[in-house]
């Protein structure tokens, strides 16, 4: 039974990364687990019982939150079904003990402090919220299975991101969700009071910087308008490195300046050249010579690049100006694990007969600089880093997310997620967000988490980057609160 009703709740946290506009399943989606350990076995709970029940919990909300690595492993490494699948349970299990002992925590806490071993909601989402920023913080290669991303279409909640990041949505979650599981199951009607005071909160708190935006919007409208012109594409991942591909993913940017006429900046997805730009030398010069022929604005471009003096490559995006000159290169600084970096990469390759071979990761964030406009690059899973696009951010007009999920075949777990995390940072930083990638969702995302997404099927579309919204948020929060 335990486990039946802890995959029941691990599926209905994490069904709104899969279909979005099911968000709200993940406030009730605890019910379940809570319903078996604290109604169910009440009297039978021990610390090894709570160990275990969170350990359980743990492991299916990683499964169906994190399952896409299987197809970035099998691309990458040709690994067979079973060894990969093993990898994974191997993984999914370790980080899962992250859950146990936040559950048996709480268990100890909970009979410490509340008179007859009563489950208590605050206590419980504060816990759960501690512990997600202690399995964020203790493994930093592994920034999945959050709750808050699920809750991207429910645009009154997640402008408290501004104030509180991810923290504060999952914090709020968990504790709707203990609160009307009490309500129900231990008949306590003041819960109800609790809950509409929340969402009273999330509603009023929605509605004033809503009204910020159109208050101050106006005035910027005339001098702000911005259009960035954005390459997307559906390339398979094995036949996008094939040699005979490679004039067409050349042909694919170069194109670009016929069809995105009228666009002050155009960017391509991730590693969209596919010859190493620093190294091949032949290939770089023909394609600056033909951008500075064809082109009037700069072009961004991502490859996998070598550098001076040092072995290796990195994943980079670099800035070409209209002359065809290279203006500025950023290297990916956190690199995806089991995608472009592999931990015990000389062990796997000495008892695995499968090449596991790592990227170099970059050292330094660089701003990008055009006329006028900043901008800062972030390279595809590094959209999952609230921090690290944090930094740096509030001194930039925008943020420009390139991505390549081909990697991951048709996941729609890993393209909602990625566009989920993009829509979560635009809200955070309250910065417009550009994603543009390879097999992915693509658009434009607004401070206040309202976006634009590009039709599929298209390689070339005209985004509209009205800068009149993150104006109009350029105080912080807490200054208009103070004045």
């Amino acid at each position: 039974m335990l486990v039946i009703l802890t995959i029941l709740s691990a599926a209905l946290l994490t069904a709104a990364n899969y279909y979005p506009d099911l968000y709200f399943l993940s406030w009730i989606g605890f019910f379940p687990f809570l319903y078996f350990i604290f109604i169910l076995n009440k009297n039978e709970l021990n610390y090894k019982r709570a160990f275990l029940a969170g350990w359980k919990l743990g492991f299916w909300i990683l499964i169906f939150s994190s399952n896409f690595l299987y197809h970035s492993i099998e691309i990458y490494t040709e690994a067979s079904f079973f060894l990969i699948i093993f990898i994974l349970i191997l993984l999914f299990s370790l980080l899962a003990f992250v859950y146990a002992v936040f559950f048996m925590i709480y268990f100890y806490f909970q009979q410490k402090l509340f008179a007859g071993n009563q489950f208590n909601p605050f206590l419980f989402a504060i816990v759960w919220t501690v512990m997600e920023v202690v399995r964020y913080y203790l493994f930093y290669f592994f920034p999945l299975a959050n709750l808050a991303y699920t809750q991207v279409e429910f645009l009154s909640f997640i402008q408290l991101a501004e104030i509180g990041g991810i923290w504060i949505l999952t914090f709020i979650m968990v504790l709707v969700n203990a609160l009307i599981f009490k309500l129900i199951f231990y008949r306590q009607a003041k819960n109800a009071f609790v809950i509409v005071l929340i969402f009273l909160f999330i509603f009023i708190f929605a509605n004033y910087r809503a009204e910020i935006v159109s208050e101050n919007t106006g005035q910027f409208l005339a001098d702000q308008n911005f259009k960035i012109g954005i390459i997307t594409s559906r390339i398979d991942q094995n036949r996008k490195w094939n040699l005979s591909q490679l004039e067409q993913n050349l042909n694919l940017t170069l194109d670009a300046a016929s069809n995105l006429v009228g666009a002050e900046l155009i960017i391509a997805p991730e590693t969209n050249i596919t010859f190493d730009f620093h190294a091949n030398q032949k290939y770089r010069e023909k394609f600056l010579n033909k951008i500075a022929a064809e082109f009037k604005k700069p072009v961004q471009i991502g490859s996998l690049a070598g550098r001076d003096s040092i072995s290796g490559r990195f994943n980079s995006s670099f800035l070409i100006s209209p002359a065809g000159e290279i203006i500025s290169r950023y290297d990916k600084n956190l690199l995806l694990y089991f995608g472009e970096r592999f931990p015990f990469e000389d062990t796997l390759n000495k008892y695995i007969p499968y090449n596991f071979s790592s990227l170099n990761a970059g050292q330094q964030l660089r701003i990008f600089k055009y006329n006028n406009f900043k901008w800062k690059t972030v390279i595809c899973s590094e959209i999952l880093y609230p921090d690290y696009v944090k930094d740096g951010s509030e001194n930039v007009d925008f943020i420009v997310n390139q991505t390549n999920e081909a990697w991951f075949k048709e996941s729609r777990l890993l393209k909602n997620l990625m566009w989920q995390a993009a829509v979560l940072r635009a809200v955070e930083n309250r910065t417009v967000v550009v994603k543009t990638g390879n097999y992915s969702h693509n658009g434009i995302i607004y401070p206040l988490g309202n976006y634009e997404k590009t039709i599929s099927g298209q390689n070339y579309h005209l985004l509209n980057l009205n800068q009149a919204s993150r104006k109009a948020f350029k105080k912080p929060f807490f200054s208009d609160i103070i004045n």
